[in-house]
């Protein structure tokens, strides 16, 4: 999937993608079908594309290839990679190789999904080495993200984003992936051992106890111990990331998801973080959209979704998110009221002398103002996921929180489901990727998963709008 600023054109390093299971042919296909016939006879060139995700950008060949080359070398320069299983990986570890001559690329993610690339795979044996540690070629630079955001990164409504192009910043959270077939921590890879949120394959000094959890009980240094039949019975859980990704002039944001499973069958419990991190964004009109898994239909069974999402989940979990945003949505009210009783109640505007709250119990609202729907668009996304796959909390920005409005409701694992027909999410676009092809004939997996969230969302009434992506689809944010 590749994100760029619409105001930022197709200038070198305007591109960020995220995840990299497919690259080079992927664009060469698009280019295929979207560059038009005749092209250095009939259509001259260099010829600016009319047409497609890449509308706008001047190419220079031909070739579809070339020019994908040509894409590949200048204009994407930075690759968020949401975990470092091969189909989200491939693309990019095959092809940093390829184009000669083109800038060092760099690699955005957790410090664990790094560490994992960095051990298996850019280690001289599975492929050489080609980032610029451990005496590499200099290829691939790493980059490694402070989940949450970190409070010295950005100002003002950006705070703790991240910039990567002059107009697009990101910020990471973690989220699980399921949990791995072994009963111990997969050490050097991006598996870990977790306490509800806390990942005890960290060096930090752990807590004592770990509430909430239910992975494991007891403290953390329990399964640090060099006791081996301890460690073989602790649970190991495999990480994912979602990024949020902000255009820095209007606002607006996407929230793109790699696998992930639900809350509800998680041992990691951590998709409620992200959506009290979501709807303020969605309140205050900022979040245009939502790009997340939906791998199968619900034909597929717990046992076998191996950390993926199905429609009947896909809800639950949007259901938590509308019901935040609710949350949100009245607390704003009741600042509002508050602040309206004040004003009302100052000197000189009712005589009253003495200011009040309402209802004694202003104390749990930020103080801080919501800012106003941003209406500019500035994102331009493109999908290219092939589908195929394997089988197997933060500083607050300059926006409504829902921590400073509910901060008991931080620890929850699961918020309420939000009321029958609440439209809480309306105007929001939820995007289904990384959706499994079958392989046989009949309906395709992607119009079955349409149909059966559509039905769902039928009896929800959550407003929000389901599409279905598709490679060359292009959407303008």
């Amino acid at each position: 999937m590749l994100v760029r600023g619409v105001d930022e054109g197709w200038n070198k390093g305007s591109v960020i993608a995220v995840d990299a299971g497919v690259q080079l042919a992927a664009i060469t296909k698009i280019l295929q079908q979207t560059q038009p016939e005749g092209l250095g006879t009939t259509v001259s060139l260099p010829h600016i594309l009319q047409e497609g995700p890449f509308s706008g950008l001047e190419i220079q060949s031909e070739s579809p290839i070339v020019n994908a080359g040509s894409i590949l070398r200048w204009i994407i320069d930075t690759f968020l990679v949401t975990h470092p299983h091969l189909d989200h990986i491939s693309g990019f570890v095959i092809n940093t190789a390829g184009p000669p001559g083109a800038r060092p690329k760099r690699l955005v993610g957790t410090s664990s999904t790094i560490s994992a690339i960095k051990m298996h795979i850019f280690n001289n044996i599975i492929w050489p080495n080609l980032s610029d540690e451990n005496n590499g070629a200099g290829l691939v630079t790493f980059l490694r993200l402070v989940e949450g955001g970190s409070p010295a990164m950005g100002d003002g409504d950006g705070k703790g984003y991240l910039e990567l192009t002059d107009s697009l910043g990101v910020k990471l959270f973690s989220v699980s992936h399921g949990h791995c077939i072994e009963k111990r921590p997969a050490r050097g890879s991006a598996a870990s051992l977790r306490y509800g949120s806390f990942d005890a394959s960290s060096p930090a000094v752990s807590p004592k106890g770990a509430p909430g959890s239910t992975a494991a009980s007891g403290p953390p240094s329990l399964f640090r111990s060099s006791n081996v039949s301890q460690e073989k019975e602790a649970i190991s859980v495999y990480d994912s990331s979602a990024y949020f990704i902000r255009e820095n002039v209007s606002g607006r944001e996407i929230l793109i998801f790699g696998d992930v499973e639900p809350d509800s069958m998680s041992l990691s419990p951590r998709n409620i973080y992200i959506w009290q991190e979501a709807a303020p964004r969605i309140a205050n009109g900022n979040l245009a959209a939502i790009f997340i898994e939906c791998s199968y239909d619900n034909s597929q069974s717990d046992d076998r979704l191996f950390g993926h999402l199905t429609p009947r989940y896909l809800i639950q979990e949007l259901q938590t998110l509308a019901a935040t945003v609710e949350t949100v949505t009245k607390s704003q009210s009741k600042l509002d009221t508050t602040k309206k009783r004040k004003r009302d109640t100052e000197p000189g505007a009712s005589g009253i002398g003495n200011t009040v709250t309402a209802n004694g119990d202003d104390r749990a609202i930020s103080i801080n103002a919501v800012r106003p729907t941003k209406k500019a668009s500035g994102m331009v996304v493109g999908s290219e996921h092939s589908g195929f796959d394997t089988p197997h909390i933060a500083t607050p920005t300059a926006e409504l929180s829902l921590k400073d409005l509910e901060p008991d409701t931080c620890h929850a694992v699961q918020a309420p489901l939000t009321p029958k027909g609440s439209n809480a999410l309306k105007g929001l676009k939820v995007v289904i990727i990384h959706i499994k092809d079958k392989l046989v004939e009949g309906e395709l997996p992607g119009d079955t998963i349409l149909a059966q969230l559509q039905e769902a969302e039928d009896e929800a009434q959550l407003g929000c709008e389901f599409i279905i992506s598709n490679a060359g689809q292009s959407f303008l944010v």
